[in-house]
């Protein structure tokens, strides 16, 4: 019976999430879609409006976890992995209110939030192998990605909120800081990547620094284009690595 409201809640918390993602940017939620809330933050970092259909994905890998999870009734590790979701959702939902509302700072808590309970839930996704390949596919994969753009999420959000502070870099410029941003996300990737063995996870960053260099190609920021095609193809050289290791062992 518990294993049932557990999954029945992961289920409508998950739908919730969905759909008030859907109507913030349909109705849209205070007159603004997600996109221009973006918009009036103008960052550097912050990639190209293609680089955000990664939560199609995101949705279309979670929605396979909830339906997982029903023919996996008696597994203990998801039960657990469900009742930190459900958080999940609720943090996620949060953090579209307040950003539409353009409560920046609020929306960098609730980021930071969610950003640890998915820490939370891949450490324990991770804590041994599972059985089955499609618990692997439906269960690590879904977290891994989930957590890799929500990783680069919060670095995003949080030069929004220096933007909206209109904090000008201090003694860096405005691209300088932008290098540093990019370069801490792809040191994360590596070292996630490499400790855990998911490349999935670089392949996110490297998803993302694709849309930064999209966002910026044949403007002022050829530094930026640069840095990001480089950190790309260091994250590209450290997949093959991996794969390559895989398939020897």
């Amino acid at each position: 019976m518990k294993s049932t409201v557990l999954r029945l809640a992961a289920t409508l918390s998950f739908a919730a999430m969905v759909a008030v993602n859907a109507l913030a940017n349909i109705l849209p939620m205070n007159g603004l879609n997600t996109g221009e809330v973006s918009a009036l933050y103008p960052s550097l970092f912050t990639p190209a409006g293609l680089t955000f259909s990664i939560w199609s994905v995101i949705y279309i890998l979670l929605g396979g976890f909830i339906v997982i999870s029903w023919t996996q009734r008696d597994d203990k590790r998801i039960d657990r992995v469900l009742a930190w979701f459900i958080l999940t959702c609720v943090f996620n939902i949060g953090w579209i209110l307040v950003w539409h509302h353009l409560l920046t700072a609020l929306s960098v808590i609730i980021m930071l939030a969610l950003l640890s309970v998915l820490i939370l839930i891949f450490r324990i996704v991770h804590e041994s192998p599972w059985q089955e390949n499609k618990l692997q596919v439906w269960v690590v994969l879904p977290f891994t990605i989930y957590l890799a753009w929500i990783t680069v999420a919060t670095i995003a959000n949080i030069s929004a909120l220096l933007v909206s502070l209109e904090w000008n870099g201090g003694f860096l410029s405005q691209q300088t800081w932008t290098i540093i941003m990019m370069t801490i996300a792809t040191l994360l990737a590596f070292k996630i990547t490499f400790d855990y063995k998911v490349p999935f996870f670089a392949v996110v960053v490297m998803w993302a620094l694709f849309g930064i260099y999209f966002r910026w190609q044949g403007g002022d920021f050829n530094i930026i284009t640069y840095t990001s095609v480089l950190l790309m193809t260091l994250l590209g050289l450290g997949i093959f690595y991996i794969m390559r290791k895989r398939t020897s062992s």
